[in-house]
Formats: structure tokens, sequence, C-alpha cells
């Protein structure tokens, strides 16, 4: 039986049509798939774009469309770019696809009913929470992520002080777990200073993360059977994430 090789790009966030970069992506991504398939193993090579999130529904209103329509509008752009560069991927999954929302739900049932392998504490927990959000980043920054200036190093903006109600993951709880198994599997995480980078993640200390937002109606909804779930949204990080598993 053939060897088995999943190679993967990020998927492209469609808040604009495709550039250099994400070209750039796809023709290493591509020539990595050929060479593996030229030793006759069997390749599955996926590449696709990430729809939601609220910097999405924000580009789709200055544009005056709806987000369903604006990232419509331009995902056949990104197929036909890679068409002309002869991209040789199997699948292109798209994270409005059904199948992927239906994925992501499936995965938060699942982690409504888990417990802490720690304390016993249910894994997914919803609390108030106040910190610093970065629109261009979509994602909550700390203090030590700003500049000197307490700007986003990326964007240059002054991230907005949030309050909200998150569903949140009990991602603090799994460090030894994640230690154990990074050590006791040295090829995991390749090369060997990404992988140092991550045990040193790890016994830096993991935080709780939030997994949902509420009020950003552009993303794949909570499943109704969640209490608390009305009005909240997978955090486009936690949605597109799983497009891996769910292609």
């Amino acid at each position: 039986m053939p060897a088995r090789c999943y190679i993967t790009t990020a998927i492209d966030y469609v808040n604009g049509r495709p550039h250099l970069g994400h070209a750039y992506e796809k023709v290493l991504a591509d020539a990595i798939a050929r060479f593996h398939r030229q030793r006759g193993e069997s390749v599955f090579f996926l590449t696709g774009t990430d729809e939601h999130g609220q910097k999405i529904a924000r580009a789709a209103e200055a544009a005056g469309k709806t987000p369903r329509a604006f990232v419509d509008e331009l995902v056949p752009a990104f197929k036909q770019a890679w068409k002309v560069l002869g991209i040789s991927y199997d699948q292109f999954i798209r994270t409005t696809d059904p199948r992927h929302e239906l994925a992501v739900q499936e995965l938060f049932r699942r982690l409504h009913d888990a417990r802490s392998p720690k304390t016993g504490e249910p894994v997914l927990f919803e609390e108030a929470y106040e910190g610093l959000y970065c629109e261009g980043c979509e994602e909550f920054k700390q203090e030590k992520d700003l500049d000197g200036d307490g700007r986003c190093p990326i964007h240059g903006t002054v991230p907005k002080k949030v309050r909200e109600t998150n569903f949140f993951f009990r991602l603090s709880e799994y460090d030894e777990a994640l230690l154990k198994h990074v050590e006791a599997h040295p090829d995991f995480i390749q090369p060997e200073y990404r992988r140092n980078e991550v045990l040193n993640v790890i016994k830096d200390g993991l935080q709780d993360v939030s997994v949902t937002r509420p009020n950003v109606p552009w993303g794949v909804a909570l499943p109704d059977e969640i209490a608390g779930a009305e009005g909240h949204t997978v955090y486009v990080w936690a949605d597109a994430l799983l497009n891996y598993l769910s292609a």
C-alpha cells in the first residue's frame, strides 16, 4: 500500500483579491505535492478560502454587499488564479461549505460534553471577558503583544477595549498532556526549532482561549442545544482551523 501524504496550504482570507503572497505559497505546496506523487505516494493536496468573521462582514458592508455575496464574488478569482498557475490541488474547501459548518458544530457539541483531564470541569465554559481587540488580526491582544505606543505591530492600530461574554476552551488544563505527547514523539512537530518553540510556549503556561464571539453574525452559529448559545458564532480562527479536518 503506498504511503499517504496530506499537504495543505493555509486557507486564504477573502477580504480582497488574490496577490503574489497567496501565489507563492501555492506554488511551493504544489511542488511538494508533485514530488511526493512522483515517489508513488498517495497524496491529498488541500487549499481553500477562509470566509467568515467581522473583517469580511465590514469589507462587504463597505462594498455595499451582503457577506455571502461578497465572498461568492471573490472565491472564483482565487480558483482561476490557481488554474492559471497549474496548481494541482485535490480539493478546494470553503469555510462556508455546509459540510464544514456541520463539522464545526459537531466539534462544539463534543467540546460541550467533554471534561477536563485534570479537574473534571467542562472544557467549554461561558465567562465575561474584557480585553484589547485588534480587528485587523481578529484576535484579542495582551499588553506584551503591542509596541511601545500600544499599537498592534502588524496593523499599526490601537486595539479597542472590548467587554463581552464569550465561550472559552479550557486549554490551560491540557499543558501536561500536550507536553508529554510532544516530548514522547520527537517527529510530531518539524523542524526541530519549531518543536522547541511549541515546547517553550507550553512550559510558559497555556491560557484558556476564547472560541466564540457574540454579536458577530457572519460566522458558524453555535448549536442550539448548548445553553447560552443564542447570538454566538464560532470565533473565526477556531472555525478556519477545523478546515483541515472537515476536508
